[in-house]
């Protein structure tokens, strides 16, 4: 901190930017500015004010609200104080969290459905639920939205240094009627894989309406095709053409609906079952998905390929792997 006070004193005085690595190019302060004390294309450096918060600032900065993490880790304060000195990163030269120990992984969980008392290794009891994500806010971790994930898998924006991304499949009310309350209470968001033929098709089942609330706080709504049916395999009786079809019809309609229904744009693909080839593959990429997500465990690395992205499913207690083992932020790994 004293280092970034001493480097805001000669810039208040007039002194060259360029030796700061900040750049040679500084934009002159305008009124709307008068928090700001130096910005160049790199880095701005802001006086906090009265009444300032961290989502106006990343909005003002990044135009988004939710990168206010970005702000928060890169000055490692608690909370605001008028008179604080702070850096604003406004470029990143190390959106893969690469390290000279190793790299930045992201976990990224899954969920299928909860209740008060399960039976099943894929239903989730709600308490245990409650206390994996009292754990995951206490341990400091951020949930990002799957598309957050593809600009780091792209190699385009960064993650927080413990991102968790939390993904519900298939579609269940509980999602809304039980999950949705306890994500609530932490802030945490979480992105739905739902096949479309499941919605409001029983009582168990999500609706277009109970969706665009969840939208409308912040979740995300990716595809698992229409019907949950194995992509990669053809139906008996059914030529190659009609599977080719069928296919191109599973991939393709999901986003059609997700896009009328809900404002949203879908990019990512669930495969049922987990299973895919290359075949289902190319058809996701031609049917315009940036990425697919298996059921195979491992945190990823921005390196991982897209359509081939893994993922922790989060099983009953007592019949999977404890929790505290499938978040993983860091592999340490030494470097060359």
């Amino acid at each position: 901190m004293l280092v970034i006070l001493v480097c805001c004193w000669l810039l208040a005085a007039g002194a060259d930017a360029s030796w700061l690595g900040f750049g040679a190019s500084k934009r002159p302060l305008v009124p709307e500015e008068q928090g700001a004390l130096f910005q160049s294309e790199q880095v701005a450096v802001y006086v906090v004010k009265k009444g300032d918060r961290l989502a106006d600032l990343a909005r003002r900065f990044y135009g988004d609200p939710e990168k206010a993490w970005i702000i928060e880790e890169a000055n490692e304060f608690v909370a605001l104080e008028p008179g604080q000195v702070m850096v604003i990163p406004l470029q990143f030269s190390n959106p893969g969290g690469l390290s000279v120990d190793g790299y930045q992984v992201v976990s990224i969980l899954t969920y299928h459905h909860f209740s008060n008392q399960c039976s099943n290794t894929l239903c989730m009891p709600i308490e245990e639920f409650s206390r994996q994500m009292a754990f995951l806010k206490k341990e400091g971790y951020r949930t990002v939205a799957m598309k957050e994930v593809l600009q780091f898998i792209d190699y385009q924006e960064p993650l927080p240094a413990k991102a968790v991304a939390i993904t519900i499949d298939d579609g269940y009310r509980s999602v809304y009627e039980l999950a949705y309350p306890i994500l609530k209470q932490y802030n945490f968001k979480a992105t739905l894989f739902i096949y479309t033929d499941f919605i409001g098709g029983s009582p168990n089942a999500i609706t277009w309406d109970e969706l665009r609330e969840l939208t409308k706080a912040g979740f995300e709504v990716e595809a698992h095709t229409i019907t949950h049916a194995d992509l990669t395999q053809r139906g008996k009786g059914e030529s190659e053409a009609e599977y080719l079809a069928r296919i191109k019809r599973e991939l393709r309609v999901p986003r059609e609906l997700i896009r009328e229904n809900l404002g949203q744009e879908a990019v990512w693909l669930a495969y049922p079952y987990g299973r895919w080839n290359n075949l289902v593959i190319t058809m996701a990429m031609e049917a315009g998905y940036r990425g697919g997500v298996t059921v195979t465990r491992g945190a990823s690395p921005f390196f991982v390929d897209p359509f081939r992205v893994g993922r922790n499913q989060v099983m009953n207690p007592g019949k999977g792997h404890a929790f505290e083992q499938l978040v993983k932020f860091f592999r340490g790994e030494a470097l060359p």
